[in-house]
């Protein structure tokens, strides 16, 4: 029974840090009604007060913040939200990201297309070329600022069909 009681005061105790939060947020002046509406999903969604912090900055839009609350409400863990939450991606950027952690793709083939330069476009291309299986290789060799995503998508496309970096070179004059 004691030990009932001590979780049941740890449940009160955080319930309280987060509305108290949550207040704070409110009577901050710093978020308009979208953002509010954001942060006060989080009872709804029932995430933490560490999960709320992740995504109640001002910094954040409203689309920016649902995108990190969909991570976690998928499941992602706190280093993969956070791997994403930055002001830096817009919610389409964000949400390329966050399909490939759903999807399986390592980290390490993430951080080849999560990039400020590289817009939602062109990183779902990057995206696209390790979902249907292309090499690390294949997908840095296009996997680059300079190229907009319809000269990512052909150059995926070509190199899906077998064509060989070094003839896709030549036709495209790299």
């Amino acid at each position: 029974m004691k030990r009932l009681n001590r979780i049941a005061k740890k449940i009160t105790a955080f319930d309280e840090a987060l509305e108290q939060f949550i207040q704070e947020c409110e009577n901050s002046g710093k978020f308009d009604n979208e953002q509010m509406e954001m942060i006060y999903q989080s009872q709804l969604d029932n995430l933490t007060l560490e999960q709320l912090k992740v995504y109640a900055d001002p910094k954040f839009d409203y689309a920016q913040m649902h995108r990190i609350l969909l991570g976690f409400n998928d499941g992602l863990t706190m280093e993969q939200v956070k791997f994403y939450a930055k002001p830096e991606f817009d919610c389409g950027q964000m949400y390329v990201i966050l399909e490939g952690f759903e999807h399986g793709l390592t980290m390490e083939q993430i951080k080849v297309y999560a990039k400020p330069e590289f817009d939602y476009e062109q990183m779902e291309q990057i995206y696209y070329g390790f979902k249907n299986h292309l090499t690390m290789e294949d997908v840095k060799f296009y996997a680059k600022p300079e190229f907009d995503w319809k000269q990512m998508k052909l150059i995926r496309a070509d190199l899906q069909d077998g064509i060989s970096t070094e003839y896709i070179k030549e036709i495209y004059d790299l």
